[in-house]
């Protein structure tokens, strides 16, 4: 069978994809934590960045502001002084507007009615009668930054920057607009109302060019990759660092889905706002950052800081990829650390354990645990001095246990022999019981048969007796009338008839007495004899009969002759009754013994028959101790066969 995997591989396996899980799980943990962290600190620092470059962006615009001021409390000044000289705050504005830089594309100054002289006095001058006398002064430079004064007619008066700061009393900033000239040039005006005993007289204006914001803007890359856009209090787009075509137009119109923001209102309302958006040109997210930059009192206008999120949350992608490294480098390091140490901390030691019980398994008991196995102090030595132990236990048993099974085999093999022995025994005995019984069957057979013949001998030789007896009256009769021939000769043929049927009735009882005497065998040999010699007299009587019957014309001679026979023949039938008595007591003695040797029979053939049964039984247990003795062997012969699998030590 082929090993898929080796226990080192598994067991390293089970502590590194554990260890690999939890790595997985923890780095999960601490990208996700780290991630919202870094995105959450990016977000604070792109906001923080916004604010502050917010911050810079006003404090650069109001670099223009804080020089207009300056403008003002001088005019102020010299207004208070009682100074209403036209040209003399003419040269006054010409002198600072020469002194500004370049970025500042216009200076305008703008009184109310008659507060520079009296306007009446100026309705038919060449620079004031357009405005009906009433003052008013622009300075601008040229292409060639050439400083060129204008006047303007009365549209001045009612141009917003003027009208704002005149109403409010404030300082206010223009929407950006484009250049009435060029239509390429952006322009944003501070306007900074003149106050005297807190009454507004007049307004100055700066009209400074949108674009010199744009080197400070371009300034501002808190990330890589971030973009800068600037957008007025009208949504108007003054600064877009991605696309300069798009300066100019509205955030409507090139950044719709501002909409679903609510950027716009959000931000002249004051309030910042950061989401993310997915690019669907560049094909990644951003973050936006809006910023609201309050550039006078409730009105803002919009800096928007981009960057993309793969910038942002590059120090945690940076830290995740170290932790994937460290990770990596936990796991090659583990992957090759682990396997070593389990390889000689473990594995190598039960490597020693399935080789000795690999040598158990395969019968051999006779070696010896390794010492170095032996001298270890932790739970391996208990291994190891177990498995000594165990290997000393087991030898001792199966030696035992081979001595055992070996006497037992030993003894098995006797009384199987033993139990073969008296199983022919056993067989010859029940064979000859069964030969015995058939014999005695068949004696009891010829004796019953030999009984029955007796029985019927003796009736008949009763019978015959009684013929005898009657014979003999007869003859005694014959004798008694023997006389009385003399008398009657007439009588003889009467007497001859008479004896004549005697004789065939004695011819047939003799030859009946035969038949029954053959019948009888060798026991009825004599009564055969006797019958024998009853048949032939019978059959001499029944000649002499006749030849009495020839000779009736000669038996008056011969009467004396006859009576002699007939006397004779009274003396024979006397010797013959008594000889027919003790043929019917040997009959009878001979029936009786027949009866109780029948009866004796019986009891022998009852007697074998228990005899037959018991040697049957006996065979039939020695037969199942012979397979038992057998089993006994085989077992015993497994058993040491088994016993021969282990190897013992010498």
């Amino acid at each position: 069978m082929v090993k898929k995997f080796s226990l080192q591989i598994k067991i390293s396996l089970a502590i590194l994809v554990p260890l690999l899980i939890m790595l997985i799980i923890s780095n999960s943990i601490n990208i996700v934590y780290v991630k919202s962290a870094s995105k959450n600190l990016s977000h604070r620092v792109l906001e923080e960045s916004s604010k502050g470059e917010a911050a810079q962006l006003l404090s650069y615009m109001n670099e223009d502001l804080y020089s207009l001021v300056g403008l003002e409390r001088v005019i102020r000044g010299l207004y208070n002084d009682g100074t209403l000289s036209r040209p003399f705050y003419e040269r006054l504005l010409y002198s600072f507007f020469d002194e500004l830089p370049q970025k500042v594309n216009g200076l305008l100054i703008a009184f109310e009615p008659n507060m520079i002289g009296n306007d009446a006095d100026y309705t038919n001058s060449e620079k004031y009668g357009p405005a009906n006398g009433r003052f008013n002064y622009y300075l601008s430079r040229n292409n060639n930054f050439k400083i060129q004064a204008s006047y303007f007619d009365m549209k001045i008066f009612q141009n917003e920057s003027y009208t704002k700061a005149l109403s409010t009393g404030e300082t206010y900033i223009s929407d950006v607009y484009k250049s009435p000239v060029n239509d390429k040039d952006l322009f944003y005006t501070w306007s900074l109302p003149i106050k005297v005993s807190n009454k507004v007289i007049g307004v100055i204006c700066l009209e400074v060019f949108a674009n010199s914001l744009y080197d400070s803007l371009s300034k501002i890359k808190p990330f890589e990759g971030t973009t800068i856009t600037l957008f007025d209090n009208a949504g108007t787009i003054v600064y877009d660092s991605d696309k300069a075509d798009y300066i100019s137009k509205t955030l409507d119109e090139i950044y719709p889905y501002y909409n679903k923001h609510n950027v716009f209102n959000k931000i002249i309302s004051g309030e910042n706002l950061l989401f993310e958006n997915f690019s669907g040109t560049l094909k990644k997210f951003y973050t936006y950052s809006f910023t609201p930059v309050e550039i006078s009192k409730g009105k803002y206008w919009g800096l928007k800081i981009t960057a993309p999120n793969d910038v942002i949350l590059r120090e945690s992608n940076i830290i995740k990829n170290i932790m994937f490294i460290i990770s990596a480098l936990i796991v090659i390091i583990s992957a090759v650390i682990v396997p070593f140490i389990i390889k000689r901390k473990v594995t190598k030691l039960i490597g020693y354990t399935a080789r000795d019980i690999t040598k158990i398994s395969n019968g051999d008991i006779s070696f010896h645990i390794s010492k170095d196995f032996l001298q270890l102090n932790d739970e391996w030595g208990d291994i190891a001095r177990g498995l000594e132990n165990t290997l000393k236990n087991l030898g001792n048993v199966v030696s035992t246990v081979k001595k055992s099974a070996e006497q037992v085999s030993n003894a098995a093999n006797e009384v199987l022999v033993g139990n073969n022995d008296l199983s022919q025994r056993t067989e010859t005995q029940a064979s000859s019981l069964e030969e015995t019984a058939a014999s005695m069957n068949q004696m009891a057979s010829a004796i019953k048969e030999s009984a029955e013949g007796v029985s019927q001998s003796t009736s008949m030789v009763m019978d015959v007796k009684e013929c005898v007896n009657k014979a003999g009256v007869i003859i005694e009769d014959s004798v008694n009338k023997m006389d009385a021939v003399y008398e009657s000769s007439s009588k003889i043929m009467d007497i001859t008839k008479l004896i004549e049927g005697i004789a065939f009735q004695t011819n047939i009882l003799a030859l009946n007495a035969s038949v029954e005497a053959a019948r009888a065998g060798d026991q009825g040999r004599g009564f055969a004899v006797v019958a024998s010699e009853v048949r032939n007299l019978a059959q001499n009587t029944q000649e002499s009969v006749k030849n009495i019957t020839s000779l009736i014309t000669d038996s008056n001679n011969k009467i004396k002759l006859a009576a002699s026979s007939v006397q004779e023949s009274q003396t024979i039938f006397n010797e013959i009754l008594e000889k027919m008595d003790n043929v019917s007591n040997i009959m009878d003695k001979i029936n009786t013994a027949s009866q109780e040797q029948e009866k004796g029979i019986d009891q022998v053939n009852m007697a074998i028959d228990n005899m037959d049964s018991s040697v049957q039984k006996n065979a039939s247990l020695v037969s199942e101790a012979t397979s038992a003795s057998e089993s006994l062997l085989s077992e015993a012969n497994d058993l040491i066969k088994a016993i021969e699998y282990f190897k013992l030590k010498s």
